[in-house]
């Protein structure tokens, strides 16, 4: 099911991944970083809250995708509402999703019907999540830290930070060529080419088996970049409020490559996060009644199937 709802999870997982990302690729043990590393603890901790994250991809000057997405978790019964709208400058889909009432729904702006997933492993699942607590363990992110802090090495002055009104932090950096971590430079370079050869070597699911959600919206948008993939720039712009929680974050990646056919491509992603209404969010609900329902299945070990 992750992979099927790949869409709904982009916004977050790009927003996620830029964060750790800046971290890694980023600096040492300067003011500007502790702020940042601190930041990003603390705004973890925050369960009630609406983010807005908006993605970006160009390839050689050229946008391929646009993926804007809201996403509100109300932190009690783990209830949440998101709507994503993806458009490759060819189509455009927007996708509903809403955890209410122990249910898990989805709607896409193509269709009238609400798809209401059920089934025992998801709701397993969903138990011992909401069972387990979110507190992570501090040995873990303790060890975390020191592993981030090796990686890090001797960047820690490319980070600025400026204080602004209402004690307000702006923290910044931008790395670019021989800066930029080899580590960090070598695994980004792995995941994009092994997601590319998924893309080519692994038939698109039709949207009869993704939920209605069509992925190919999101596939076809990709760069297919095979060889001589490396970042060549990274930026970071974060600002932190009184409270020492990261309310707008910035990115953007350069990365270049040569795809199958030996094209150059120079890509641009950008990620624009902002939070809000940290501990006063409502997530939206959908009232069912007189809605066209259909209920999906969900096995955990294999794909769907509808009742």
């Amino acid at each position: 099911m992750n992979k099927k709802l790949a869409m709904m999870g982009l916004g977050v997982a790009v927003g996620s991944m830029m964060l750790v990302t800046s971290v890694y690729a980023g600096v040492g043990d300067a003011p500007g970083y502790e702020t940042f590393k601190s930041a990003v603890k603390q705004t973890a901790t925050v369960h009630n809250v609406t983010r807005q994250v908006n993605v970006t991809l160009q390839d050689n000057g050229a946008p391929l995708l646009n993926v804007k997405s809201t996403i509100k978790s109300s932190g009690e019964n783990h209830a949440g509402s998101a709507e994503v709208t993806v458009n490759n400058g060819t189509n455009e889909q927007t996708i509903h999703f809403y955890n209410q009432d122990g249910k898990q729904i989805i709607k896409t702006n193509d269709s009238d019907v609400y798809k209401v997933l059920e089934g025992e492993g998801m709701g397993g699942k969903f138990k011992d999540h909401e069972g387990a607590g979110h507190t992570p363990d501090p040995q873990v992110v303790s060890e975390v830290e020191n592993v981030v802090d090796a990686l890090v090495g001797n960047l820690k002055n490319y980070v600025t930070m400026d204080e602004a009104a209402g004690n307000v932090k702006e923290i910044h950096f931008k790395l670019s060529g021989s800066q930029i971590s080899p580590v960090v430079n070598t695994i980004g370079s792995l995941a994009i080419k092994h997601a590319t050869m998924e893309n080519s070597q692994r038939p698109m699911p039709s949207k009869a088996d993704t939920l209605g959600v069509d992925v190919t919206t999101l596939k076809n948008s990709l760069p297919q970049l095979t060889s001589d993939i490396k970042m060549d720039e990274v930026e970071v712009n974060a600002s932190v409020d009184s409270d020492n929680h990261i309310t707008n974050q910035t990115a953007q990646i350069h990365i270049s490559g040569k795809d199958a056919q030996g094209a150059a491509h120079n890509v641009v992603l950008s990620v624009d996060m902002t939070l809000s209404s940290l501990n006063s969010t409502t997530p939206d609900k959908v009232d069912l009644t007189g809605k066209q329902l259909e209920t999906v299945k969900i096995d955990p070990e294999k794909s769907h199937h509808r009742n």
